[in-house]
C-alpha cells in the first residue's frame, strides 16, 4: 500500500530511456519489481507514473459518489457463454457454473485466459465501481471486452449522472486496466447476426416478465458468438 508521506527525490533517465526509481519513492508509492504501472504525460512536460492498483482505487474512490443514484441495484454476476442461445428458453442466460475459469491457489481470484477475457456490460463497470459489488469484476476486468454497444451505454450514463466531460477519462483508464474496447464492427454479417440474436432475446425476456435492453442484449449476443463468459449486473429487470 501507498504511504501517506509525501516523497520528492531526483533521478536521472539513462540509456533507452530506462529510469530508475529511487528506493524512497518506491516505498512511499508501493511499487516494487514486478509491478505494472500506467505512465502519463500532461501539461508542462510532466509524467505521471501510477501503479494500476492505484488507478483502480482511484476510479472507484472518485466515481462511486459521483455516479450516487445510477448504479445497478443488484450484484454482478457472471454467465457462461460458448452455447446455443434458445430465446424461448431464458435459463440459457442463467449462471453456468461449471464454465467459470479456475481459482487461483492462494488468493481465491478467477484466472482468465488473455484471449478468452468475458464480455463485459456498461452496468458491470458501474457495478465495479462500488467496493461493495466490484470482486467478481476485478477479477475480470484485466482480459474483459467492453462492446461498442456498452462503451455507448456507458458513456449515456455518465451523461445522465452529469459527468460526461469524464468519458474519455474513464475510458482511457479502463483501457489502461486491460480492458478491450474493439471499435464498431466492420463484419456487416456479425453486426446483423448480434442484432438479430438480441432481439430474440429481448422478446423472450419481455414474454417472460422481464426487461432487457438492447445494449445488455447485443452484449450477451456478442458473448455468444466469442464463447465466452458474459459479466452483468441488473441483466433482467422484472416488469413492473
Amino acid at each position: 500500500m501507498e504511504s501517506s508521506e509525501t516523497v520528492v527525490t531526483t533521478a536521472r533517465i539513462g540509456q533507452r530511456g530506462r529510469l530508475i526509481l529511487p528506493v524512497q519513492a518506491q516505498r512511499a508509492s508501493g511499487i516494487t519489481q514486478g509491478t505494472q504501472v500506467a505512465v502519463r504525460t500532461g501539461p508542462a512536460g510532466s509524467i505521471t507514473i501510477e501503479p494500476l492498483w492505484a488507478v483502480a482505487t482511484r476510479l472507484r474512490t472518485e466515481y462511486t459518489e459521483l455516479l450516487d443514484g445510477h448504479l445497478p441495484a443488484g450484484a454482478a454476476v457472471l454467465f457462461g457463454g460458448g452455447r446455443p442461445v434458445d430465446p424461448g428458453d431464458l435459463t440459457d442466460l442463467g449462471p453456468v457454473l461449471h464454465q467459470l475459469p479456475d481459482r487461483e491457489p492462494g488468493t481465491g481470484r478467477r484466472v482468465y485466459r488473455d484471449d478468452r477475457g468475458p464480455v463485459l456490460t456498461s452496468r458491470a463497470v458501474l457495478a465495479w465501481l462500488t467496493a461493495e459489488h466490484g470482486t467478481l469484476i476485478a477479477d475480470a476486468l484485466p482480459y474483459g471486452v467492453l462492446p461498442e454497444a456498452a462503451v455507448s451505454d456507458l458513456v449515456t450514463h455518465l451523461a445522465r449522472a452529469g459527468a460526461h466531460e469524464r468519458a474519455d477519462a474513464l475510458l482511457t483508464d479502463l483501457g489502461v486496466l486491460g480492458v478491450r474496447m474493439p471499435g464498431p464492427a466492420r463484419n456487416r454479417a456479425t453486426l446483423a447476426q448480434d442484432t438479430a440474436l438480441a432481439l430474440e432475446l429481448i422478446r423472450a425476456a419481455e414474454t417472460a416478465g422481464y426487461l432487457l435492453t438492447l445494449p445488455d442484449a447485443l452484449c450477451a449476443a456478442a458473448a455468444r458468438r466469442l464463447e465466452a463468459g458474459l459479466v452483468a449486473a441488473d441483466l433482467l429487470t422484472p416488469v413492473a
